[in-house]
């Protein structure tokens, strides 16, 4: 039989990338500085020595932002970080819309951070903080192609129209494409000035946003051409896996590394130092095994032997953790917070309804594991990582190794998977200090997918206990006292129109490294904030929708402790039409029950209800359905929303039955996907999602809504088909159900 050839996946992408010249025009993204812009004379590719799809030989220069070749191929650079939420295309359709772009053309790119301007993606911000800036970029850049056009043929620019990347003169059948007028555009002296001033289009004449676009990197995922970090490949590289002290703040006392040195392709073995940089940047004490292959630095690591000094957090014990931290929330009062504009005590009361939910430890599990490529230098270092926040990167490597800002060097790539957890800057930081150990070799260093389980930045274990008072069958003072392990800081988003709100914090020191985690404090508070108000609900014989109805008039912003009041209407209109769409108040079926939840994630300021219907299929819970319904704003991409949704919905669900971790003598027990389970496809629920019509001028967030309302409604729910009450995650799908309180 005739052998096949066999083609590697980056000689694939070298001989299918397409080459040509054109125009570069940009737009630096400054958050804080709309309009303004920095020029910069040489276009910096974003993965120098690798094997870059998107190199442009001989392309003008403006700016590092929008690309145009000369075959019309356009590609938009970002500084958002994309992690598979899809803000790549959503991005780029606000940029193609202004600049009346053939959406076909539209590529992506990912640009290196930006000096002194904020490199961070995160809070479900990245749309909505470059809305404006988007849509200016891409007007800006049509106005340069149009005046050249212009120019061309003599007349004036408001004989011209373009759309889909060409530009005809009006009342002939004359025209020329982008791609031809890319190398003849000239940038004027007085580009910022211009840029800040160019005229939008009106929302009524948008051709992209609010339509169904396919994703811009689906294909390069599925053809191997998508940048992973873990993917990189430079000259000269060498590999590094590290054996790490398996209990958080312990140090080496020593190791034997003579099986491991003799490993073939094992070149050196280092240790090193742990550092602390801040409450959520952690590098563990560790010895790095460097080789020419991932596969031999980890068979090294295997091999090593190596003795720790395991420390105090060796004897912590999970349960008397926990215990102490209910003790902790009924003896002190805490950093007061302020929720509502004004308080007072309530002393004339019929009623005292109390009750404590806890969220606990998780992990993120991201499909790429954490990775970095670093070289160090004494007085200057480059770093190849997908982050969510080159800055932190950039920041803590001047703090810890005393390298200047302007000489540290991140290449931003995208990643599979971030949730939170590519918000920590701790992996880059212990890639370059192997690269230090190692004498500056250009070292690639991976995670194993047990490492990344058991060294992960853990969602903070967090108590919230909730108190109202009742009078006359309304509640006239609701607070919210909360205990949480020493990552982050309480939301306290106490969102129904109620008077005297309020929210006290406790904080405590855990046992292991914390972070951020989808939907980050929003998850325990929504969790704990909507089961509450079912039971108070439940204890005044209201129906849980129409209680919440009836604490959501539709014409009220309430201070919520955020910049953003919240809007009770939209958050309103998205109980109803989730409501509406899962024929709430049906007569259900025993063992069948209902459950009803609505948040507003404010950082975002976007608002988000849903519905779940659960059943007791022989002798487990089985969730049927999730109707969810958001007010996100003005819609770039219904797909993106959707998709979004669907996504956190899974994600809480696999939380609410598979979360929390397992702790034995201050060492992480969990290792992969068999004992840190997610959701099977056949355990996937029927899933619709709805989002409200509105006449928003702007979007706003949407990753991080369905998380919240997704955990009440399921453990409502269950109440509704079990009559057994849930305020402690995780829980046991075959009716185990734990209590307290």
């Amino acid at each position: 039989m005739k052998q096949k050839s066999m083609v590697s996946r980056r000689e694939f992408i070298r001989n299918t990338s397409i080459a040509g010249g054109g125009l570069i025009i940009g737009l630096h993204l400054l958050e804080s500085c709309v309009g303004e812009v920095i020029v910069n004379p040489k276009f910096k590719d974003p993965l120098p020595l690798s094997e870059n799809v998107f190199h442009q030989d001989g392309a003008t220069s403006i700016t590092d932002f929008l690309q145009i070749r000369s075959d019309g191929s356009i590609f938009v650079a970002l500084t958002k970080y994309e992690m598979g939420q899809g803000v790549s295309t959503g991005l780029s359709a606000i940029i193609a819309e202004e600049l009346e772009a053939d959406w076909s053309k539209i590529n992506i790119r990912y640009a290196e951070p930006i000096k002194d301007v904020a490199n961070i993606t995160g809070g479900s911000t990245s749309i909505l903080s470059h809305w404006d800036l988007m849509r200016k970029a891409g007007a800006f850049a049509k106005s340069l192609l149009m005046a050249t056009a212009a120019k061309e043929w003599s007349v004036y620019v408001d004989q011209c129209l373009a759309q889909k990347s060409v530009v005809q003169l009006l009342g002939t059948k004359k025209t020329l494409g982008y791609g031809q007028l890319a190398e003849k555009v000239v940038v004027p002296e007085n580009y910022r000035e211009l840029f800040d001033k160019v005229p939008l289009k009106y929302r009524s004449k948008f051709n992209l946003i609010g339509n169904r676009l396919k994703s811009k990197i689906i294909p390069d995922i599925v053809l191997g051409k998508h940048p992973y970090s873990i993917d990189l490949k430079i000259p000269g590289l060498k590999y590094a896996a590290i054996a790490r002290c398996p209990v958080f703040m312990g140090s080496l006392k020593n190791y034997d590394d003579s099986a491991a040195i003799n490993i073939r392709g094992v070149e050196k073995v280092v240790p090193i130092k742990g550092v602390v940089i801040d409450e959520a940047t952690h590098v563990r004490d560790g010895i790095a095994v460097i080789a020419n292959s991932t596969w031999a630095a980890f068979k090294g690591k295997e091999a090593l032997v190596a003795e720790w000094d395991l420390g105090e957090k060796k004897n912590i014990n999970p349960e008397r953790f926990e215990k102490e931290c209910y003790q902790l929330l009924e003896k002190e009062e805490g950093r007061q917070i302020l929720v509502d504009e004004v308080v007072h005590e309530v002393t004339d009361y019929d009623d005292t309804i109390s009750h404590t939910y806890e969220f606990p430890y998780q992990h993120h599990a991201c499909m790429e594991p954490l990775n970095a490529t670093a070289q160090y230098h004494v007085d200057s270092c480059e770093i190849w990582v997908g982050t969510q926040s080159s800055d932190k990167v950039i920041g803590n490597v001047e703090k810890h190794f005393g390298i200047p800002k302007e000489n540290v060097k991140v290449h931003c790539h995208p990643s599979g998977g971030g949730f939170g957890l590519r918000y920590s800057s701790a992996y880059a930081l212990e890639a370059l200090m192997v690269s230090e150990a190692a004498g500056g070799d250009l070292v690639k260093m991976c995670y194993s997918r047990e490492d990344d389980i058991k060294f992960d930045y853990l969602n903070p274990f967090e108590l919230n206990k909730h108190t109202i008072q009742i009078k006359e069958g309304r509640i006239i003072g609701w607070n919210l006292k909360n205990v949480m392990d020493n990552w982050g800081g309480l939301s306290a988003w106490l969102y129904y129109d109620v008077p005297n709100r309020s929210a006290n914090e406790i904080k405590v020191k855990g046992f292991t490294q914390m972070g951020a985690w989808r939907s980050v404090m929003a998850n325990a508070e929504g969790f704990s904030t909507e089961c509450f108000i079912d039971e108070v609900a439940l204890a005044l014989n209201r129906d849980p929708l129409e209680f919440r109805l009836s604490m959501l008039p539709a014409n009220k912003m309430l201070t919520v402790n955020h910049r953003f009041k919240c809007n009770l209407g939209r958050l309103r209109g998205a109980l109803l039409l989730a409501a509406r769409k899962a024929n709430w108040g049906v007569e259900l079926s025993s063992g069948s029950g209902k459950g009803i939840a609505a948040y507003p994630y404010m950082h975002g300021n976007g608002y988000g209800a849903a519905v779940t219907d659960v059943s007791i299929k022989d002798g487990t819970i089985s969730v049927d359905k999730v109707t969810l319904a958001i007010d996100c704003g003005l819609v770039v991409n219904p797909d993106l929303v959707i998709q979004q949704m669907e996504g956190g919905i899974i994600w809480a669900i696999s939380a609410i039955f598979y979360g929390g971790t397992d702790y034995k003598d201050g060492s992480v027990q969990r290792s992969n996907f068999h004992d840190n389970k997610v959701l099977r496809i056949n355990e996937i629920p029927e899933i619709e999602v709805h989002i409200c019509e509105n006449d928003e001028p702007k979007p706003w967030g949407v990753g991080e809504i369905a998380g919240p309302v997704t955990y009440a409604s399921v453990c409502n729910a269950i109440y509704a088909a079990t009559g057994k009450r849930i305020r402690k995650l995780p829980i046991d799908k075959e009716l185990k159900l734990r209590e307290n309180g």
